[in-house]
């Protein structure tokens, strides 16, 4: 166990800000080292936290960091859709804000032996919980058909070259066996044209992105977390997603806007009769962003984008 997580928590302060003025009870989705728990239980110190993260280091490391609130945290090695059962358990508490900070971390990203990053030579791994889970990138790069490996890329990495990327990967593979990060960046770099490399963006991003997203079946997860967390909402508490690339921005914001405006009805109808209630109302019309001064400290920041949804008093 390293001595040190190196997750920087991205927009921590707005966060805070949006969390309800009277905020009890708490759930960290993606404890991720406890930076968000840890600022939000220092602005709410009688606050009730709940935490969980699908990577035991996390919650290891978030335990560490939450050590001076221990007699109001619950901290718990899972995943978004093992919290039905969860809440069963705590007894369905009820939550005034709840907060989930997607993707992958800082900390998975910077140990090579994770198989997260294309920079630094690991195992095509990829797996953010590694004790439970058994299906690597690596079994998806060299088993996968042609047509399972396109549509991983092209829909979960939205990457523009899939089909030549993934006929490479298949006549490559006939030769050897990929095993290492470094192998593949290396490949996807040497198939995707000069002109269309964009400077500060390595070519291996949306593939590596994509092959993650498919290893922990992360949109299914989001899906979950979505279906299930208005019920975990007390009457005006609110829910926090952080997202760091298209595919689940637009999964929050779709969600985010169908609760606010249900109605199913044509829109030649005088006035509603389809029954669909308003769950609440969307508090950020557009996604915030990190400020200048945080993405100068933590270039990741950049990418990150907030969404809140208030439930309705009622």
């Amino acid at each position: 166990m390293k001595p040190h997580y190196r997750h920087i928590s991205v927009l921590q302060k707005e966060v805070v800000d949006y969390a309800p003025p009277s905020t009890r009870t708490i759930l960290d989705c993606t404890l991720g080292g406890g930076g968000h728990s840890h600022s939000l239980l220092e602005k709410y110190p009688k606050a009730c936290l709940y935490g969980i993260d699908r990577d035991a280091i996390a919650v290891k490391a978030a335990d560490r960091k939450l050590q001076n609130f221990r007699k109001q945290t619950r901290l718990i090695h899972a995943s978004f859709s093992e919290l039905p059962d969860l809440s069963d358990k705590w007894g369905n508490p009820g939550f005034d804000y709840i907060i989930a900070d997607i993707g992958v971390s800082s900390e998975q990203l910077s140990c090579p032996e994770r198989g997260f990053s294309f920079i630094n030579e690991g195992p095509l791994d990829m797996r953010m919980d590694p004790d439970r889970q058994h299906f690597t990138a690596e079994n998806i790069v060299n088993k996968a058909n042609e047509h399972e490996l396109v549509s991983i890329l092209r829909n979960f990495g939205e990457e523009r070259y899939a089909r030549k990327i993934v006929s490479t990967i298949l006549e490559e593979r006939r030769k050897k066996t990929f095993k290492t990060t470094l192998e593949l960046a290396e490949l996807v770099k040497n198939v995707i044209p000069n002109k269309m490399k964009k400077k500060g963006f390595n070519p291996a991003t949306r593939t590596f992105q994509a092959l993650r997203i498919a290893v922990n079946n992360e949109l299914q997860e989001l899906t979950s977390l979505l279906e299930h967390t208005p019920s975990f909402l007390k009457p005006s508490g609110r829910l926090a997603v952080i997202s760091f690339h298209s595919l689940e921005d637009r999964m929050v914001k779709q969600q985010f806007r169908k609760w606010e405006n249900p109605c199913v009805c044509p829109t030649d109808l005088p006035y509603c009769v389809c029954g669909e209630i308003p769950l609440g109302k969307v508090l950020t019309r557009r996604q915030v962003k990190a400020s200048k001064e945080e993405i100068a400290k933590n270039p990741r920041s950049r990418s990150a984008h907030l969404r809140v949804f208030a439930k309705t008093s009622r």
